[in-house]
């Protein structure tokens, strides 16, 4: 599908059709046409004697798993 919109949940049947007509339609699969992560939670540090160890709390993942996150030191 072409021009879905982020955020929205869309609804999708399928039905087979041959010469002597349609099928009856599938049961409906609800599809969240995702969209970007909701901002992280600031970060907390702590020590573990010389490492730093970072954590934050996960966003909404907008209806798609996050893959990876980017840790900047400012």
């Amino acid at each position: 599908m072409t021009g879905l919109s982020q955020g929205t949940t869309y609804a999708f049947k399928v039905e087979a059709r041959n010469s002597f007509g349609y099928s009856v339609p599938s049961s409906a699969l609800s599809v969240l046409a995702a969209q970007i992560p909701s901002t992280p939670a600031a970060p907390t540090t702590s020590f573990d004697g010389t490492n730093v160890i970072v954590t934050w709390t996960a966003p909404n993942n907008g209806g798609s798993a996050i893959t990876a996150y980017t840790i900047k030191i400012q």
